[in-house]
């Protein structure tokens, strides 16, 4: 994923694929470290968010 405004972490819902992304450690233009978690899974933020995300509640927005 080729990025032009650096953020050190980008996180995705992917409604289609009942996923999440975590994008991280951006580095030329590019994040180095891209995990995807089903909903429903316990997600890490890396820093500086640095928690865990509870994502089961995602389920239900599921179309």
């Amino acid at each position: 994923m080729t990025v032009r405004l650096i953020h050190p972490v980008h996180l995705l819902v992917d409604r289609d694929n009942d996923t999440v992304t975590v994008s991280s450690e951006p580095k030329d233009g590019m994040y180095q470290q891209r995990p995807s978690y089903p909903f429903g899974a316990t997600v890490p933020l890396p820093d500086p968010v640095g928690f865990a995300l509870d994502t089961d509640r995602l389920k239900d927005f599921v179309r």
